[in-house]
């Protein structure tokens, strides 16, 4: 009970209505399956999809069909038999974005108002580490809170509270069965070396970690208002290239724009840079090619899109 309390709080606390229709996006592991286990008596529905990806993956469907049938849970279950195909490209970007179709499709099904993930303190430092280890200039530390894909509202209420070990404790202290991915613990992407890293370390230190990364984000939320806002007074000159200042925003400025108006447009801070060297250059009419397959037009030193 004082569990659920904390979760009632964290939905308080970040304005959420925990009483609205939600789908939870369920895998059967510890995470997800203790987030569904804490909201089953509320206005709940399950979304899990099995990439078949491992010999005993049913086991992990089986274990999120038996818990909804057993508590009158709606469900749905996408199988999917590709991952031949996703070996030719990145199988978690292309899994990722099967999901969150997925997701998308019983959102509006079912419409509800919220898609709630399970992710934790561990994801998000992982995700930290990895973004840190990028040198990629971004928007956000680690994972966000709350976002919004394919027009879902987002919410991962154990972010900021629990650490995997402690979902652990708390799914043994309920008998709560859940399913272990053991390809979690295998060094095959980069992720599971950041992951196998962390647990050299003590609690203590991977907390100190955790802060380090927790307040970046912080920071990085308040400098987007002042980005998103220079964004889009320059949005409203019709991106008229005199309006556009030049300050320490600049180039989340210019990231925001490209990725506004190209669909996986490839951006390094190199190709940023050049892109504002185009944008302030003297010829007023002019192409630049952003890859192979986009390119920034300026007319009369406007952007045309």
């Amino acid at each position: 009970m004082e569990t659920y309390n904390i979760l009632e709080k964290i939905f308080l606390d970040n304005d959420i209505d925990i009483n609205q229709k939600i789908l939870l996006g369920v895998s059967g592991g510890p995470d997800s399956m203790f987030l569904l286990s804490l909201l089953k008596n509320k206005n709940v529905f399950v979304a899990h999809v099995n990439y078949n990806k491992r010999e005993d993956s049913k086991n992990d469907e089986n274990i999120v069909r038996d818990f909804c049938l057993k508590n009158n849970i709606p469900f749905e279950i996408l199988s999917l038999n590709n991952h031949k195909e996703h070996a030719k490209g990145n199988f978690q970007a292309i899994a990722r974005e099967e999901r969150y179709l997925f997701y998308k499709e019983i959102y509006e099904k079912y419409d509800c108002s919220l898609l709630l993930l399970a992710h934790h303190k561990d994801d998000f430092l992982e995700t930290a580490i990895m973004q840190d280890n990028s040198k990629r200039l971004l928007s956000h530390c680690g994972i966000p809170i709350k976002n919004l894909i394919y027009n879902m509202k987002i919410f991962r209420p154990f972010l900021y509270w629990l650490w995997k070990d402690e979902i652990l404790e708390k799914c043994k202290s309920i008998n709560l069965k859940f399913a272990l991915d053991y390809t979690n613990n295998l060094e095959i992407y980069t992720r599971n070396k950041i992951r196998n890293n962390l647990k050299k370390i003590s609690l203590n230190d991977k907390e100190k970690l955790f802060q380090k990364y927790l307040n970046k984000e912080k920071q990085l939320i308040i400098k987007n208002k002042l980005v998103v806002s220079q964004y889009n007074n320059w949005k409203n000159s019709k991106f008229d290239c005199d309006k556009l200042i030049k300050n320490e925003y600049l180039e989340n400025v210019i990231f925001l724009m490209i990725h506004e108006h190209f669909e996986n447009a490839k951006l390094g801070s190199g190709k940023i840079k050049n892109i504002i060297d185009f944008l302030f250059s003297s010829n007023r009419t002019s192409v630049y090619k952003i890859d192979n397959k986009n390119k920034l037009f300026k007319k009369q030193n406007k952007l045309i899109f």
